[in-house]
């Protein structure tokens, strides 16, 4: 025969339920609030690499628009055009617009020019990426190399002026050089963009 159990034995077997299911609870909350704390951190991690990555690029797309625009304007006053875009080319002459490689590998796929003392990649002021109105966001300024690119036909070469621009812009975080006629390879968020263009 089964033995009964009187109400503060009950009570008390009751109490000990609720104990336990407190305890599992507890635990599972205190799991559930580590994770979202954790995924908070890494979303904020994602969130500042993609905004570095957005400033590298920005940096990278003002050099490729300038260095065209410098290079369209040179090749139109050399062709006896006027002068539109002259006061803003910020140094940049017809010496930086490079001749076409003679071998098979063309000199903006060589990183060791871009990261040595050469001047064939022209370095761009700061003053255009960095808002003077504003802290300077950018320490390292962006960079553009023009090559020349022959333009072959059936009957010879053309007289179209065709050539490769290549641009790299620098994260906020990319420090400034030291020295800047001597350029590193550069530590942090670097972005590389090119454009092909061609005059008449």
């Amino acid at each position: 025969m089964g033995r009964c159990l009187s109400r503060p034995q009950l009570a008390q077997a009751q109490r000990g339920v609720v104990l336990i299911i407190a305890l599992i609870l507890l635990v599972v909350i205190s799991l559930l609030a580590v994770t979202s704390l954790r995924n908070a951190g890494s979303t904020e991690t994602v969130l500042g690499n993609v905004r570095t990555t957005e400033l590298a690029t920005q940096a990278a797309e003002i050099a490729l628009r300038h260095c065209e625009s410098s290079v369209v304007e040179i090749v139109t006053v050399a062709s006896g055009g006027s002068s539109t875009y002259a006061a803003n080319l910020n140094g940049f002459t017809a010496a930086n617009i490079l001749p076409a490689s003679t071998t098979t590998t063309a000199q903006w796929q060589d990183i060791s020019i871009w990261d040595s003392n050469s001047t064939a990649p022209v370095v761009l002021p700061l003053s255009i990426v960095n808002q003077t109105a504003t802290t300077a966001t950018y320490k390292r300024p962006p960079e553009c190399m023009v090559e020349s690119l022959p333009v072959m036909l059936a009957g010879g070469l053309s007289t179209t002026a065709s050539f490769v621009i290549t641009a790299r812009g620098f994260g906020p975080e990319v420090p400034a050089l030291t020295d800047p006629t001597t350029r590193v390879r550069p530590t942090g968020t670097e972005v590389w963009l090119q454009s092909h263009i061609e005059l008449q």
